[in-house]
């Protein structure tokens, strides 16, 4: 991981605010065609809530809010990444690179997996489930339950590009879910329900445990979660963490 210091800006490349410098000041940046965001991209490609830069524990991310055209960073389009010095971005005729205030990047060790505790005081996993299942899976799972839903996503992801079958669809699974609860919090209503509908999708195709993770209770707990937003069309972002799932394993592992 890369922490990339707090002050950062992006400097227009190309598009008709070339060579325009925009300080990224607040904790999340707004950008689209609407005069309501914190920087008008005027043009017919750009959706009228395009993308947004999001600055988290000294971290910055860029997050797509899902319109027709997309957001690219390096040429890739993406729905959420960190920026790290350098990078570009593109929407419709718009080029951008993304500056930290001098440059400096720093590594940020993950922290060691030790035995995980819930809200309730009950384990998340315990000594057992250390010695059976790789690293990113449980220190995932110990993101996830803080809240810190990027780190969930990933550490998970390391571990996804490296898995086939229903342990792939899986862990697929899990970051879908970090990642349609991170837009939620977030107010991206447009990207919580787009994740939601895959969260479900793939759980309708696991079995009911996997992993020692009863995805029936998860699947339940999830859709708890979103109800407002899904059930109630409530685009507020929560008003606290109460709605946030838990992930406790079963101490027998075998699945």
């Amino acid at each position: 991981m890369i922490s990339l210091s707090v002050m950062a800006s992006l400097i227009f490349d190309s598009g008709p605010r070339t060579g325009e410098r925009i300080t990224l000041e607040k904790d999340k940046v707004t950008f689209g065609r609407s005069n309501s965001s914190d920087c008008v991209l005027p043009h017919p490609t750009i959706s009228r809530e395009h993308f947004y830069i999001e600055r988290n524990n000294g971290r910055v991310f860029l997050v797509d809010q899902g319109g027709e055209n997309g957001t690219f960073a390096n040429a890739e389009r993406v729905s959420w990444v960190e920026l790290k010095e350098g990078d570009t971005i593109r929407a419709g005729p718009f080029t951008m690179t993304f500056e930290s205030s001098d440059g400096r990047t720093e590594a940020v060790q993950p922290p060691a997996v030790s035995e995980s505790q819930s809200d309730s005081g009950e384990p998340a996993f315990d000594s057992t489930a250390i010695e059976v299942y790789p690293r990113e899976y449980l220190q995932g799972i110990e993101d996830f339950n803080a809240g810190r839903y990027f780190d969930a996503h990933e550490v998970w992801e390391e571990i996804w590009l490296r898995s086939s079958g229903e342990t792939k669809v899986f862990y697929q699974m899990l970051i879908q879910a970090a990642v349609g609860l991170h837009h939620y919090e977030r107010g991206n209503a447009r990207g919580a329900r787009g994740m939601y509908a895959n969260v479900i999708e793939k759980l309708g195709r696991l079995p009911s445990i996997f992993m020692s993770l009863d995805l029936a209770d998860f699947c339940r707990q999830f859709k708890v979660a979103l109800s407002e937003l899904i059930d109630n069309n409530n685009e507020a972002a929560p008003a606290d963490d109460k709605h946030r799932p838990r992930i406790t394993l079963a101490s027998d592992t075998a699945d």
